[in-house]
């Protein structure tokens, strides 16, 4: 599949480099962002269909945190395939994978083009993943194509309209506003959420269903709050909409609030799914 340092471009935007931020720091945040949205996102996929058992397709699987997880709690007798464009990404989850013996395979490719056969996975699952696609509908295609008749296709995604905290420090909209417009200009989307049902009706699945799962501060301690669902955006911003430095002094403020204990903090998580026919 080549190097772990290919990037195969096709159907993503620039929306999302990871070269562009602390490396390290993003994979921490990555890491954690699994551990705690998986509070709403697993019951979201055994309700969605998936078992034991089944083959998991993991499009924009990244640096490989979900489908460690899903091997083991999700499908542990079953098989889990990673596909990323990103070989920088996806070169620590290969070294995880070899270094522990697992069985998942992780694959270099674009999801306009998955290199896998047509039905043969059970469930084909991409989250956080859509609000860097410029061509969803492609995506969604080639995900209905690798899935046998009667399994499931499903994304989940974010949808900034949702992320609220109190109390707010100055300058947090500006911060919010100043990320997704930096989004925006690369191609991505940071309300694509509110858009899933529909992507996944207009591809032609069966039995669709949406859902909204909730996470706030009464589910994960307050700085992870902050740390998985904002602190990255400081380091993605429109220049023109907010200094960086002031971007930073905001977060810090975030940060300090996140210590009250009357902080809240809520963001929301949009997941549809359907059968393939």
């Amino acid at each position: 599949m080549g190097s772990d340092h290919v990037r195969v471009e096709a159907g993503r935007t620039a929306s999302y480099r990871i070269e562009e931020l602390d490396a390290a720091a993003e994979l921490n945040r990555l890491e954690a962002q699994v551990r705690l949205v998986a509070l709403m996102e697993l019951p979201a996929l055994r309700h969605a269909g998936l078992t034991e058992g089944m083959h998991l397709l993991d499009l924009g699987c990244g640096p490989g945190f979900f489908a460690e997880l899903a091997a083991k709690d999700l499908v542990p007798d079953g098989q889990v395939t990673g596909v990323d464009v990103d070989g920088a990404l996806l070169a620590p989850a290969r070294l995880r994978a070899e270094q522990r013996g697992s069985s998942i395979d992780y694959i270099l490719a674009s999801g306009v083009a998955i290199p896998l056969p047509d039905d043969s996975v059970d469930f084909a699952y991409a989250r956080f993943l859509f609000q860097h696609l410029d061509r969803p509908e492609e995506v969604l295609a080639e995900m209905r194509r690798v899935v046998r008749p009667g399994g499931v296709v499903m994304v989940m995604d974010t949808d900034d309209a949702g992320l609220l905290v109190h109390p707010e420090p100055d300058g947090f909209k500006a911060l919010i506003e100043a990320a997704a417009a930096a989004q925006r200009s690369r191609g991505g989307d940071r309300t694509v959420g509110r858009r899933l049902k529909g992507m996944v009706l207009a591809a032609g699945l069966e039995d669709v269903h949406g859902s909204a799962r909730i996470l706030t501060t009464d589910h994960i301690p307050p700085r992870d709050f902050v740390h998985v669902t904002t602190a990255f955006k400081a380091e993605v911003l429109d220049s023109e909409r907010i200094d960086p430095a002031e971007a930073q002094a905001t977060l810090g403020a975030l940060r300090e609030a996140a210590e009250r204990p009357d902080f809240f903090g809520h963001a929301l998580g949009y997941g549809a799914w359907g059968r393939v026919p």
